[in-house]
């Protein structure tokens, strides 16, 4: 099975969204999907890179949102109970207080994860999945 043609999928080609409370910018958000043709719990995924024009996105401004939860990156790992299922968007939200300016940008994403029904004798495949997408913040 070729799991990377799953990979053009996974920024979806939505634009960005701001993420505002009270009317104070917080920051900005894309969607997601898993790449794959069946979906995983979170915890599945060891690493979740987000670069934005170039530039990578530090953990700590990241949050995770799937289910209707929201998740630090850092929670991501013990997350064994949370399922993302297949072709259900998840959301990226990056916190930065308005250094993304209005226009199209490009977003990338690197996911390196286990694909959990290949873990025969603790042996997990993993795929390391690549998708730039450009979008824009309006």
């Amino acid at each position: 099975m070729d799991f990377t043609a799953f990979n053009a999928y996974m920024v979806c080609k939505d634009d960005l969204t701001r993420y505002e409370a009270a009317g104070i910018n917080l920051g900005y958000e894309f969607h997601v999907k898993y790449p794959t043709y069946r979906g995983a719990y979170l915890c599945n995924i060891e690493e979740l890179v987000i670069t934005v024009d170039g530039k990578e996105v530090p953990q700590k401004a990241m949050r995770f949102g799937v289910n209707g939860k929201w998740f630090l990156m850092s929670e991501i790992p013990e997350m064994h109970h949370e399922y993302w299922f297949t072709g259900a968007k998840a959301t990226i939200r990056i916190l930065d207080d308005g250094a993304l300016e209005p226009g199209v940008h490009e977003v990338h994403m690197y996911m390196r994860h286990k694909i959990p029904y290949t873990g025969y004798f603790g042996n997990y495949l993993k795929i390391d999945s690549n998708c730039t997408q450009m979008l824009e913040l309006k």
